[in-house]
């Protein structure tokens, strides 16, 4: 049996779509291991090699500019990207925003977040390590993009079966 019915475009839409709202879900578990983390002040050194670094603060200051940088062994800074989305994390009586997120870190590093406009800042600011969030972000990704890429593939064996049906009821009565 052919895919010949015009409701089979429907079903190659709903797939790539089914596909693409599961590649975002996942995708959107990636971030649990953040919002169950320990914070740790950063005082201490972070041992972050081969995981995620996460910056927080315990309080939110979306009108100051700040800037947060790793420092490893090697004593090289490394900007600390901005986090893509607000997690807060409750730790020990303090609630803790996510500001920035390093996807690699190395250990023993230092992290030190500073405004730009280099006024008194009354924040306190941590860090904390997480594992297999850049993974299961991937994972979300190839998902969504999986199943789009199957969904526009039967959309064209649907084309061409009915091109193929076309040209066969043609012949047919000529």
């Amino acid at each position: 049996m052919k895919p010949v019915n015009p409701l089979w475009y429907l079903a190659a839409f709903v797939f790539a779509l089914g596909s693409t709202m599961v590649g975002t879900a996942v995708a959107a578990s990636s971030w649990d291991p953040l919002r169950e983390v320990t914070v740790s002040p950063t005082t201490t050194r972070a041992d972050a090699q081969a995981k995620t670094l996460g910056v927080f603060t315990d309080i939110l200051q979306p009108e100051r500019h700040i800037t947060c940088r790793a420092i490893g062994p090697d004593k090289k800074p490394v900007a600390i990207p901005k986090a893509k989305i607000d997690i807060t994390v409750d730790n020990e009586g303090n609630q803790w925003h996510l500001i920035g997120v390093l996807n690699q870190g190395t250990d023993r590093m230092q992290v030190r977040c500073t405004p730009r406009d280099r006024r008194v800042d009354n924040a306190s600011y941590g860090w904390a390590t997480a594992t297999g969030v850049e993974s299961r972000a991937n994972r979300g990704n190839d998902i969504g993009l999986a199943g789009v890429a199957v969904g526009i593939v039967f959309a064209g064996y649907v084309f061409y079966c009915r091109r193929q049906q076309r040209k066969e009821t043609i012949r047919g009565h000529a």
